[in-house]
C-alpha cells in the first residue's frame, strides 16, 4: 500500500510479556514519530515514554508472563500523536491516593515504586489510564506535533 508522508495513518505493535522487547517498539514507535512531525527533540522523550508505559504493561499488567502479549496502538489525532499501550491485564491498575513527587520518592519519603509513570506525566502533552470494558489496563499518551510539518527521514 502507498500512503502519502503527509496522510493521517496508524501504527499497531504486539510484543510479549518479556522485558527487552520495549526496545524494539521504541524504534519504530519513533520513526513513526519522526515522520508523522514530532519535533526532533521530542523524539527522546517519546522512546522514555514508550519503554516506561512498555514495562509497566509487562511487569504489572501481564505478571512478565511471556505467553500474554502488550499492544501497542499509534494514531494521528487532530494534531496529536497518541499512543496506547494494552495489557492483558493479569492485575489491573489501582492509582495511589496521594502520590508522592519524585523528590519525596527520592528522598525516602515512600516507596520507589511507581516513579515511571511520574517521569511519565512531566515527559509528554497528555498521559493517563483509560477505563476499559474487557480485561487489562489501557495506558494512553500524546505527543503533539507540529502542524504543516512533514518528515518521512531523519531519526
Amino acid at each position: 500500500m502507498n500512503t502519502p508522508a503527509c496522510s493521517p495513518a496508524s501504527l499497531e505493535l504486539s510484543l510479549p510479556s518479556e522485558l527487552g522487547y520495549e526496545v524494539i517498539a521504541r524504534d519504530a514507535v519513533a520513526a513513526f514519530a519522526c515522520r508523522l512531525g514530532i519535533p526532533a527533540e521530542r523524539i527522546e522523550d517519546l522512546k522514555t515514554v514508550l519503554c516506561e508505559a512498555c514495562i509497566n504493561a509487562m511487569e504489572h499488567g501481564n505478571s512478565l508472563d511471556p505467553g500474554l502479549r502488550v499492544q501497542i496502538f499509534c494514531r494521528i489525532e487532530a494534531e496529536r500523536l497518541v499512543v496506547e499501550v494494552l495489557d492483558q491485564g493479569v492485575s489491573r491498575y489501582t492509582a495511589a491516593p496521594t502520590p508522592l513527587s519524585i523528590g519525596e520518592k527520592v528522598a525516602g519519603q515512600g516507596s520507589a515504586r511507581g516513579m515511571g509513570l511520574l517521569l511519565i506525566s512531566q515527559l509528554c502533552d497528555e498521559a493517563g489510564f483509560v477505563t476499559r470494558s474487557g480485561p487489562g489496563n489501557c495506558f494512553r499518551f500524546a505527543f503533539h506535533r507540529q502542524p504543516g510539518h512533514c518528515s518521512s527521514g531523519d531519526r
